[in-house]
Parts: structure tokens; C-alpha cells; sequence
């Protein structure tokens, strides 16, 4: 990285008009001030580390990005209307779903409690500016014993420079609730910066379904840390859908802490042109009986790229645990590369199943040659191919609302591409 780029025009000046701005207390503004000061004192990462090697940063010019105004707009609905209209009536009073920053006048002892424990600002720079920066984000608080039946969607549209956006999903025991986050813009335009949070916190056999559709425009550098906390019987499904984006990076990972948890790991990427999308896993097993299954499906045209390093832990006490990674990644152009990296790390030693599996490689050219022999042009003929390998991983997304809206942008992607 160059030099300016470790010094960019944010001060603590900022950081604190920023704060007053949206009325907040002493203690999240002295949280925002300790993050700033973390981000003053970091460096950008080196990029001969093993996270950073296949990765290239050295096009972001940051001093730029955080220069541009910030031009997002942020909306929340509830399967398809207002949070506020469909809450009233139907749920317990401290349920909550909408703006983080307003959501402190009703939940600010839990907000306190969790903000930040699970993604801490000081793991690296950009990830100390975003919880120096960050606004326009999402609470979404569910009572024990309640079931949300629609979807709840954040819907994060535009970007200028710099987005820092923060997810807090808590579900008490026994709940369940599916939260989509929906970010876009439109290609061209300056380089741009948006840099995520997702903190999950899944109490006793809660149940949460979480989905992350990335449609950032072809000049965002996106960098986003998706974390989940699951206690005794507690069950996640997290699907990442990326389609957009310069550069998008991700950690997904979970800890199944409590006897019992569960998870469920989806990806679905498609590239094309130069995008790059670099993906980091970790499935967790601390407590025993714990199961997490994991799998990520990537098409790749053009010069796009995709890099994932996962890895399954299984700790010492994780007995008659069992996990499975799954990456395939299909090569549409002779320019785009996949590079699928499975870890394993296993401490128990009576662990029911530990699996793995990574391919990346063309079309199957007999499926190919089959559906053009019936008549079905070439083009067509690779998007069918496209579709039906995507089709196991889409099946699984549980909201078939959900389900057909992702079917809908994977389809409408494809025939743009083609």
C-alpha cells in the first residue's frame, strides 16, 4: 500500500461530530473514539500474509474513497411493508426490527451488552473503521418463544464513500427469525469503500436464518465480517450471495458453542468481468454433538476470481461432533481462476464425521453437447448448465420467498452476462 493510503482525512473531530449527530451516549462514543484510535494506530495488512496473498488490495486508494461524500440510503421492511406497520398488533412490544442507531431509546442494555463482542474493532484497520464510522444499520431483537413468519430485509441502496454498516440479530430462546441484507448500486463511478458488521447472537435452541446479497456496482471495494454465537440447540443458516463488487471480501464464521448447535454454511458467487471475491470460513465446534455443514458454489466468467480458505475446528471438547466442507467452482472463461483452500483441524478424538471436498474445473461438455443437440443455442445451453448447478445450494435456503427472489437475481445476472 502507499504511504497516504495509511493516512487518511478522518479525524477524531469526525468521529465525534458524527456521534452528536445521531444523539448518542458517553459510552458509544467513547467506543467509536477507542476504535478510531485503533484504526490511527494500524497498518493496512501486509500483503505476503497467507489471508492477503491471493487477495490484492493495492487498488484501493482509501484516502480517495473516504473523501467522496457518502450518498446511502437505508431502508427496512418486513416481508414487503413497513416493520412499523406489520410489528403493530402481531408481536410482543420488545420485539424490534429497524435502525440501530434509534434502537438504543428501547434495547440499549442489550445493544451495550453485545455491540462489538463478537467483531472486535481492533482485529485490523478497516475493521476499527468501520466501528469508528458506523451508521445506517440494523437491530433485530425477538422475545423468547416468538416466530417472525415473514422475512425481514435491510435494504442498504448507493454508496459514495465511505458505507459502515452494522448488523445486531439477537434472538432469545426458542425464537426464530429470517434477516435478508440487501446491498446494491449501480456500476461506474468513483472508487468506492463500504465496510460491513454482522454480529449474531442465537440464544438457547433459537433458530435464525440469515441471507447476505451482495449487488455491490463494479467499483466498490467491500469488506464485510459475518459472525454467529450459538447456544445449547441454538441453529443458524447464513447464505452469501455475491454478484457484484470490484473486490468483495468476507469472513463467515460461526461458533457453535452450546451442546447440540447447528449450522448451516451456503455461498453462491457469480463473477464476471474483473471481480474478485474472496471468501473466509470457520466452523467452530466448541461444544459436543455440534454439526455444521458447509457449501459453496462459485461460477466464474471473464477475469473474475474467487478465493476460499475454509476451515472446520473441532476443539477437544466437541465430542460426537460432526462437520462437512463442500467447494465447486465452475470456470466459464480460460482468464478466470478459483482457488478452494480446506482446512481441518480436529482436537477430539471420538468425532462422528469430518469431511471435505473441493473442485474447480469447465461445464461437463457431455451435458453440453447434450442440450445442443436438441436444439438449445450454445449460450442458453451454458446458462441451464449454470442454473441447475447453482440448484443445490438455492434448494436449501429454508424462506421460499427468499428463495425466489435469489433465483430471480441469479437468473436475470446470467442473461446479462451472456
Amino acid at each position: 500500500m502507499t504511504s497516504r493510503a495509511d493516512a487518511p482525512p478522518i479525524t477524531e473531530d469526525i468521529v465525534r461530530d458524527l456521534s452528536a449527530k445521531l444523539e448518542e451516549p458517553e459510552w458509544l462514543l467513547e467506543r467509536r473514539l477507542d476504535a478510531f484510535r485503533a484504526y490511527a494506530a494500524m497498518s493496512m495488512p501486509n500483503p505476503l500474509e497467507e489471508e492477503w496473498r491471493r487477495t490484492d488490495i493495492s487498488g484501493l486508494d482509501l484516502e480517495a474513497a473516504l473523501r467522496l461524500p457518502n450518498s446511502a440510503t437505508s431502508h427496512w421492511q418486513a416481508g414487503g411493508f413497513n416493520p412499523a406497520v406489520y410489528a403493530k398488533g402481531t408481536l410482543p412490544h420488545e420485539f424490534y426490527f429497524g435502525d440501530l442507531d434509534g434502537a438504543r431509546y428501547y434495547h440499549e442494555a442489550e445493544i451495550r451488552e453485545r455491540l462489538h463482542t463478537l467483531v472486535k474493532p481492533t482485529e485490523w484497520k478497516l475493521g476499527a473503521l468501520q466501528a469508528a464510522l458506523q451508521q445506517k444499520g440494523t437491530l433485530v431483537y425477538v422475545p423468547r418463544n416468538v416466530t417472525v413468519e415473514v422475512p425481514l430485509e435491510h435494504i442498504l441502496e448507493g454508496v459514495g464513500g465511505p458505507v459502515a454498516s452494522h448488523v445486531l440479530i439477537i434472538a432469545e430462546a426458542n425464537s426464530s427469525v429470517t434477516f435478508v441484507r440487501n446491498s446494491i448500486s449501480g456500476d461506474g463511478g468513483a472508487q468506492s469503500l463500504a465496510l460491513d458488521a454482522v454480529e449474531i447472537f442465537a440464544a438457547p435452541d433459537a433458530r435464525v436464518s440469515f441471507v447476505d446479497v451482495q449487488r455491490w456496482g463494479d467499483s466498490v471495494y467491500s469488506f464485510s465480517t459475518i459472525r454467529a454465537h450459538l447456544d445449547r440447540g441454538a441453529s443458524l443458516s447464513a447464505a452469501l450471495v455475491g454478484l457484484g463488487g470490484r473486490l468483495a471480501k468476507t469472513k463467515l464464521e460461526v461458533s457453535l458453542a452450546g451442546e447440540g448447535a447447528s449450522a448451516e454454511l451456503l455461498g453462491v458467487t457469480f463473477g464476471d468481468g474483473k471481480r474478485h471475491f474472496d471468501y473466509v470460513t470457520l466452523q467452530d465446534h466448541i461444544a459436543p454433538h455440534t454439526s455444521s455443514d458447509l457449501m459453496f458454489k462459485a461460477a466464474l466468467d471473464g477475469s473474475s476470481s474467487e478465493v476460499w480458505n475454509g476451515t472446520v475446528r473441532i476443539q477437544k471438547g466437541a465430542s460426537q461432533s460432526e462437520a462437512n466442507q463442500t467447494s465447486r467452482n465452475l470456470l466459464l472463461s480460460d482468464k478466470a481462476k478459483a482457488a478452494p483452500i480446506p482446512v481441518l483441524e480436529i482436537e477430539a478424538y471420538d468425532v462422528l464425521r469430518c469431511s471435505h471436498g473441493a473442485t474447480a474445473g469447465p461445464l461437463d461438455e457431455e451435458q453440453r453437447f447434450y442440450l445442443e443437440s436438441r436444439g438449445i443455442p450454445p449460450a442458453e445451453a451454458e446458462r441451464l448448465l449454470v442454473e441447475a448447478f447453482y440448484r443445490e445450494v438455492i434448494d436449501r435456503i429454508g424462506n421460499e420467498s427468499v428463495r425466489e427472489k435469489i433465483d430471480a437475481l441469479l437468473i436475470e445476472k446470467l442473461e446479462r452476462s451472456r
